[in-house]
């Protein structure tokens, strides 16, 4: 087996207020440690999170940087202590900031972030779900702490419900037996949040007391903010119940309401990549969060994300799909399959 690779990735980061423009490359195939393994790369998703990175890199920086942290693929080599997984088993994961991205012929990991690939979805279809499910899984028993198997109805709002992130948590919530309230401006997005499966829908560009009374709703005790936080944050701080609690995917700008302090609101931030950045001792939980949602999606419970799809992975494509993504009104996941 070769020790090179293809990888799309860039160097300088380029004009900023366009897409990247990705450069084909042949590179170091990377080797798997310890508990790691390498994939054979089949599919990659799009995130706001690759966005940031090249948005992030500095303008004197030229090192190559790959993209890519959605990944269905086949393994092909085991580190020295892998107990989870074997040579062929086809997994799906979301990849982590402290490696390189997957935008490539090859990707290693850690297997306690990965899980067997749903046998009912191609690679492209499983690509779409790991980080947006695993945010949505963190936030909800993680960060919220919603209770779970309650025998008290719990609600919960999701701001942004018919984005990536929020497509997928709506659905988890659903599943969970949580009575979800979605946010959404657009015909199309609310269209999508029917499909889901929510019947309660309020409009995040208006202001969301008259339109949750309107709905029989005072104050809601689980609110995800997983789009434009501080866009939204002051309208959360009125709705939210005293001794709430509010999660954000995203860092805010703004300082909290201090009505957040005078109803003792629990505020956190959820980052998926801090258990593997910080090899945290319950990094499990994320190989048995997606063993959960691979579970739930054989049962016909859950369904794939996947809006979009490339049939091939390579720079023009690439660049097509981040164009796509960076209108910022995207639904669902935009998927690149790769054939290496």
């Amino acid at each position: 087996m070769s020790e090179k690779m293809t990888a799309y990735g860039f160097g300088h980061p380029g004009d900023k207020s366009n897409s990247p423009i990705f450069e084909e490359k042949t590179i170091d195939k990377p080797k798997p440690h310890g508990r790691q393994i390498l994939v054979e790369v089949k599919a990659v998703a799009l995130n706001p999170t690759d966005v940031a990175t090249w948005q992030m890199k500095k303008e004197d920086d030229d090192s190559f940087t790959v993209l890519g942290r959605d990944i269905a693929g086949i393994i092909v080599e085991t580190g020295d202590h892998v107990e989870l997984f074997k040579e062929g088993d086809e997994v799906f994961y979301p990849g982590s900031s402290n490696v390189q991205g997957a935008q490539a012929d090859y990707h290693v990991i850690d297997e306690r972030m990965v899980a067997l690939k749903p046998d009912n979805l191609d690679f492209a279809e499983a690509a779409a779900l790991p980080l947006t499910a695993l945010t949505a899984y963190e936030t909800f028993y993680d960060r919220l702490r919603i209770p779970e198997n309650s025998n008290e109805p719990v609600t919960l709002l999701i701001i942004g419900a018919a984005g990536g992130v929020g497509s997928i948590a709506t659905q988890i919530a659903l599943n969970d037996g949580i009575h979800v309230i979605g946010t959404a401006s657009r015909d199309e997005s609310r269209e999508h949040l029917a499909h889901l499966g929510i019947t309660k829908i309020i409009n995040h560009k208006e202001p969301y007391q008259p339109q949750l009374n309107a709905l029989g709703i005072d104050t809601v005790d689980y609110i995800f903010l997983a789009s434009n936080a501080d866009e939204n944050i002051k309208e959360v701080s009125k709705i939210v119940s005293p001794q709430g609690h509010v999660c954000s995917i995203l860092p805010l700008r703004t300082p909290l309401p201090m009505s957040f302090f005078s109803k003792s609101v629990t505020f956190s931030y959820e980052l998926m990549y801090t258990r593997s950045v910080y090899e945290a001792s319950d990094w499990i939980k994320q190989h048995n969060y997606l063993t959960q949602l691979k579970t739930h999606i054989e049962s016909g419970n859950l369904k794939t994300t996947i809006n979009h799809r490339f049939h091939s992975m390579n720079s023009e494509n690439l660049t097509k799909a981040y164009e796509q993504l960076m209108t910022g009104h995207t639904i669902g996941k935009i998927v690149l399959e790769h054939h290496n």
